[in-house]
């Protein structure tokens, strides 16, 4: 089971931010231009808070940002993904 550390607490946006990322394929070297995270956060409805979230997942160390051609690039650590598989089979359980 992944320990998380006791201060550090996952919201629904922060998971919204980490699943779009996986749909994204946002992994390791493969970063999403955010202004594309945005859009697509924003057709679900959740672009309320964005810069802030990014930065607390960023300050956690499940997402990592780079910088290229003047643009923003984000991406899934290995961190954010087991949290991400966590929060997964969390779920899971909850359906039985």
């Amino acid at each position: 089971m992944l320990n998380m550390p006791p201060d550090s607490k996952l919201t629904e946006l922060g998971e919204k931010i980490l699943l779009a990322l996986w749909k994204m394929k946002g992994i390791g070297r493969n970063g999403i231009k955010e202004e594309t995270l945005r859009a697509e956060l924003a057709t679900a409805g959740s672009s309320q808070g964005l810069n802030e979230e990014i930065t607390t997942l960023h300050a956690q160390g499940f997402l990592q940002a780079t910088t290229a051609e003047g643009t923003s690039n984000i991406s899934l650590t290995a961190l954010g993904l087991a949290v991400l598989r966590q929060i997964e089979e969390d779920r899971l359980q909850e359906l039985k």
